[in-house]
């Protein structure tokens, strides 16, 4: 029975299925510290860095771990870091420099002040992303795709160079995450398109179409750190859509009402945490070819 998850395509689906649980889990765990800290701002704060602090923690963790474990430890670290640290602090600055709401016409919000905050990041992502575009080094598709696309090569990556697959997979989830939030804020800004407009809609068949085509190529996956590295944009891109089903009142967010729906969040926890060790616990690349 263990072997069958060393196979395609119980590789990708486990990948998959854990990596986008960890998407509601992010959400309920910033509800979580703002429910226990709203009477002050500061405990709040503390909370938060503190969390992300775990998070760069666990990262430091998977720089001494080989690559199928360094590559799950980089995930956790990265979703961390991300609420943490980003989502937190953007939320935090919101709510100290008093930004306002957008609000609809019957009073009720379509922007908070932390959603404008990170649809205002989106042009120093943008310099980030410019860097990483240069980089000679990447192995990341979307980067190789977007050289030959334009034409410009970087040069070619040093076969010799270790990879520190911990820290770049903590980088890809911030990373990821962070550009395709700022990409489905900025399309559903009611001052820019909205939910309502037609190229919303057609964005998010477009992200349908282009989900469903990523997980058919990662339910090919023989090895579980590469699956694991490759369901981070595919469940990202997959995750953009439930919340714009969301966001069309077609589904209730549980995750961000963790203290009402505690007994469904606590059973997404307890799923993630074990396919989490069983991630954990696969065989390097050696072991699996064994194991097949």
């Amino acid at each position: 029975m263990l072997r069958s998850l060393y196979r395609p395509p119980l590789v990708g689906i486990l990948a998959f299925v854990t990596v986008i649980a960890a998407q509601p889990l992010g959400h309920s765990m910033l509800m979580v510290i703002r429910g226990l800290f709203h009477d002050s701002l500061a405990m709040e704060a503390l909370a938060s860095m503190l969390f992300g602090a775990v998070g760069f923690a666990i990262v430091w963790l998977s720089l001494h771990k080989q690559e199928t474990s360094a590559t799950w430890l980089g995930f956790i670290g990265g979703v961390i870091i991300w609420v943490g640290f980003f989502e937190f602090s953007w939320d935090f600055f919101a709510r100290l420099l008093n930004v306002q709401p957008v609000l609809a016409e019957d009073g009720s919000v379509l922007m908070s002040p932390g959603i404008q905050m990170i649809q205002a990041s989106g042009f120093a992502l943008l310099v980030m992303l410019l860097f990483y575009y240069a980089n000679r080094e990447t192995r990341c598709n979307a980067f190789r795709w977007i050289h030959r696309f334009t034409h410009m090569n970087p040069g070619k990556a040093n076969p010799g160079k270790d990879r520190n697959y911990g820290l770049i997979t903590a980088i890809e989830t911030v990373v990821v995450i962070w550009t395709l939030y700022v990409i489905n804020i900025t399309i559903v800004d009611p001052r820019i398109f909205g939910d309502h407009h037609p190229f919303t809609y057609a964005v998010f068949f477009g992200f349908l179409v282009w989900s469903v085509y990523l997980n058919y190529r990662l339910f090919k996956f023989a090895r579980m750190a590469p699956a694991v590295r490759y369901a981070i944009p595919t469940t990202v891109i997959t995750w953009l859509c439930v919340e714009m089903l969301s966001r069309w009142g077609l589904m209730t967010e549980i995750w961000i009402h963790p203290f009402d729906y505690a007994f469904e969040m606590t059973l997404v926890l307890a799923g993630f945490a074990l396919a989490g060790v069983v991630i954990y616990l696969t065989p390097e690349r050696g072991a699996e070819k064994a194991a097949q």
